[in-house]
């Protein structure tokens, strides 16, 4: 059984147990309160990665990791993969954790972190492979993908609003593209050009979205 099958059935039961014992989904979600707080609970940045928030959201996560951690694990072997999805969905919450470490109330669950992590990885092995993102008709190469991913992962986590862990997809992402560039550094000097675009069009949504929320562009 290769290692993307074995994260995917996992997950898959235990989210169906946590969706039938709340002690569970709230002993393995992301809690702001429970990890800053006095108990100090931060395995659950990764426990996390485990649960989800309903079925919909598992099938996306899990169907997107199937479709990439199948060529991804191949390309760099298991346990590489492994790494890099454990990364992900830690650095993904790690940021989650960042972002909002003044919400006492923030709750996250799911395993887009290390997901994304994935896709980030990919993007750093072959930036030229065109990719169908859903709801675009059109394939681009993944680095345009990447890029636009980027962007909207910024501007989405200072808009806010649509409960979804931008800054979770952001971490995750970078997370991917660090370990493998670690892994692979002979791709760096080959590849540099897609990661400077990424970084770029990320350090220009930062300051798009800064002047637009300050001046009042944005309403939450």
């Amino acid at each position: 059984m290769t290692m993307t099958l074995t994260i995917v059935i996992a997950t898959v039961a235990v989210t169906i147990v946590a969706f039938r014992n709340h002690r569970v989904f709230a002993a393995l979600m992301m809690d702001i309160e429970a990890v800053l707080g006095a108990r100090g609970e931060w395995w659950r940045m990764l426990t996390s990665g485990l649960i989800h928030a309903d079925y919909p959201h598992l099938m996306m996560n899990m169907l997107s990791l199937l479709l990439f951690g199948r060529w991804i694990e191949h390309a760099m072997e298991s346990w590489r993969f492994g790494l890099i999805y454990v990364f992900g969905i830690v650095i993904g919450s790690f940021a989650s954790v960042i972002v909002h470490r003044r919400n006492p109330s923030y709750r996250a669950v799911g395993a887009s972190g290390g997901v994304t992590a994935v896709v980030g990885a990919a993007t750093m092995l072959a930036p030229d492979a065109m990719m169908a993102v859903f709801p675009l008709p059109i394939p681009m190469p993944a680095w345009v993908v990447g890029c636009a991913f980027v962007v909207f992962s910024i501007m989405g986590s200072r808009w806010g609003g649509d409960n979804i862990g931008h800054e979770a997809h952001l971490g995750g992402t970078f997370a991917g593209i660090t370990l493998t560039a670690a892994f692979f550094p002979e791709l760096i000097p080959y590849h540099w050009p897609y990661i400077a675009a990424m970084l770029a069009s990320g350090a220009a949504a930062t300051i798009i979205s800064r002047r637009m929320l300050r001046g009042g562009g944005w309403q939450r």
